[in-house]
C-alpha cells in the first residue's frame, strides 16, 4: 500500500471545456419538436419490401415486444405505440441487417421513402434513445437499443423536446411498465444468474464519498477505482444531464424527496450521445462538486462492479425514484439483487453522538440513510457510552447496523457532531479486477407467451 494513497493528487484537473474540440449538437433543442411532427407523418411508399416476421397475427409492435424480451407485454406496446410511428419501428427492427454503411440509402430502398426523410426518421429515432451511432462524428452505424429497453428509458425521457411533445402521459406509462413489469423482470434475471454461480460482477457497486474515506483513519486503503477524484480525473469528456428517473416519477418536474439538482454524470461517448441530445458538457472540477452535493443529498452513486476508471455514467440514485431501486424497495427486496456494497462500512461514537437533539426534523444520519441502517435506541448503563461534557446528559444515541450499511459514506458527511466514521472492512479482492460477466443484454425473439394485463 502506498502510504500516500488517501493523498490523491490530480493528474490533469482542472481543464478548461472551451479549449477542447468538443462535439457540438447540430440539432438544435427548439428544432427537434418541428424534426419529429415531420417524421411522425412520413409513412413507407407503395414499393416497400415486406417487413420480416410481420404477418397477420403479429404487427411490428408485436415484433419489437419480441425483441425487447417482453413478448405480448401490455404495457411496452403502449409505450411503442404512443413513442414510434409504424415506419419507425420497421426501421427499428430492420437496422440490425443493413450494412454500417449507407444505412440511410439502404433503408431507403426497403421502405420506399426518399433518403432526406429517412435521414430523419434515424436523426428523430436517435433523439427518442431508440438508436445510437458508432461514431458520432459521421453518424455512422446506428443500431437499435445496444443495451436493452432501460437505454429507451434513460436516453428519451431526458430530452426535453420529448416534453413538449409527448406530455405528461409518456412518464406515466413508463411509471406503470417499471413498477409492475421491469422490476419482477430483473429481480428474476438476477436471482436465476445467483443459482446458476453466476460471476460476482454483475451488477453495480455502490460508490462511497470520497470526502469521507478522507476522513478515515483508513484513508491510506483508498484504491483509484473507487476515489471519485481518480475517477474523473481519468475520463475524457463528461456530460451533465437530468435524471430519467426523477422525471419519470414527476412527469417531468424535479419533486424528489432527496434532490432537485441534475446530478446524473456521462462520460466520453456516452457523454457526447447525451450533448447531442438533452445535456451539457462540464468541466472535472464542476463533476466533483456535482458529486459532493449528491452525496450531502444522500444519494448513493454507483458504477461498474470491477477495477475501472473509465465508467461509461455515474449513477446517483434515489429510494423514491429509481427505477431500479424504488419498486423493488417497495416490494421488501434487499437491494443486493442488482447492487453490490462497496468496501466501506461506518462506525457510530457513542460518546459523540449527541442523538441531534437541536436537529429540528431529527437525527440527520437516518432520515440520509438508503438502507434503513441506523436507528436510535435507549442507553441505560452510560458507563457503555461516555458523554463528552457531564453535564450533557442524553441517553439515545445511534446504532448501526453493519450488515444493513451498503457503505456509501453518505451520513459520515452530514453527521452534526462526527461521531460517524468511514472504516475499509473488506480486501481489494472484493472487487473483480477486470470483467468476466457478459453486461445484462435483452434476449431477442423470445418465444411468445400469454401475459395478462
Amino acid at each position: 500500500m502506498k502510504a500516500d494513497r488517501g493523498k490523491w493528487v490530480p493528474e490533469s484537473m482542472p481543464y478548461d471545456v472551451e479549449s477542447r474540440k468538443n462535439f457540438k449538437p447540430n440539432v438544435k433543442p427548439q428544432d427537434v419538436g418541428l424534426l419529429l411532427d415531420r417524421v411522425a407523418s412520413y409513412s413507407k411508399g407503395p414499393k416497400a419490401q415486406a417487413v420480416p416476421d410481420v404477418d397477420e397475427l403479429h404487427d411490428i409492435y408485436d415484433v419489437l415486444c419480441d425483441r425487447l424480451a417482453y413478448p405480448n407485454s401490455v404495457r411496452v406496446r403502449r409505450l411503442l405505440e404512443w413513442e414510434f410511428s409504424e415506419l419507425e419501428m420497421e426501421v427499428c427492427h430492420q437496422i440490425k441487417d443493413i450494412d454500417l454503411d449507407n444505412q440511410a440509402e439502404n433503408l431507403g430502398k426497403l421502405l420506399d421513402v426518399p433518403v432526406t426523410k429517412m435521414r430523419e426518421v434515424l436523426q428523430s429515432l436517435f433523439q427518442k434513445g431508440a438508436i445510437f451511432p458508432r461514431d458520432y462524428k459521421t453518424w455512422r452505424g446506428f443500431r437499435f437499443l445496444p443495451r436493452g429497453l432501460y437505454q429507451l428509458h434513460d436516453g428519451g425521457m431526458t430530452n426535453p423536446a420529448l416534453d413538449l411533445k409527448y406530455g405528461p402521459t409518456v412518464y406515466n406509462l413508463w411509471n406503470d411498465f417499471v413498477i409492475h413489469d421491469e422490476a419482477t423482470r430483473v429481480k428474476e434475471t438476477y436471482d436465476r444468474w445467483a443459482e446458476e454461480g453466476a460471476p460476482t460482477d454483475l451488477g453495480r457497486r455502490v460508490l462511497p464519498a470520497y470526502e469521507a474515506m478522507l476522513l478515515s483513519p483508513d484513508a491510506d486503503q483508498i484504491e483509484p477505482w473507487e476515489d471519485a477524484r481518480a475517477i474523473i480525473d481519468a475520463v475524457g469528456m463528461i456530460a451533465l444531464a437530468p435524471c430519467s428517473c426523477r422525471k419519470r416519477v414527476s412527469g417531468g418536474g424535479m419533486t424528489c424527496k432527496r434532490t432537485k439538482a441534475q446530478v446524473c454524470l456521462n462520460f466520453d461517448k456516452a457523454a457526447t450521445g447525451v450533448v447531442y441530445k438533452h445535456g451539457r458538457e462540464i468541466t472535472k472540477p464542476e463533476a466533483l462538486q456535482v458529486m459532493r452535493q449528491a452525496n450531502r443529498d444522500g444519494l448513493v452513486h454507483s458504477m461498474e462492479h470491477f477495477q475501472t476508471l473509465r465508467p461509461y455514467l455515474l449513477c446517483a440514485c434515489c429510494d423514491c425514484c429509481c427505477h431500479h431501486w424504488a419498486p423493488t424497495a417497495q416490494a421488501g427486496w434487499k437491494p443486493e439483487y442488482r447492487f453490490r456494497k462497496s468496501r466501506w462500512e461506518v462506525e457510530i461514537s457513542h460518546g459523540a453522538c449527541d442523538a441531534c437533539i437541536d436537529v429540528k426534523n431529527g437525527p440527520t444520519c437516518i432520515s440520509i440513510c438508503h438502507f434503513n441502517a441506523i436507528e436510535m435506541r435507549e442507553i441505560n448503563n452510560f458507563l457503555e457510552a461516555p458523554m463528552p461534557e457531564p453535564w450533557v446528559i442524553q441517553n439515545v444515541k445511534a446504532f448501526v447496523d453493519t450488515d444493513l450499511c451498503w457503505g456509501c459514506l453518505s451520513c459520515v458527511l452530514v453527521c452534526p457532531s462526527k461521531a460517524i466514521t468511514a472504516l475499509c472492512v473488506r480486501d481489494e479482492e472484493w472487487v473483480p479486477e477486470s470483467r468476466t460477466a457478459p453486461a445484462p443484454r435483452r434476449v431477442e425473439y423470445q418465444q411468445r407467451i400469454e401475459v395478462h394485463d
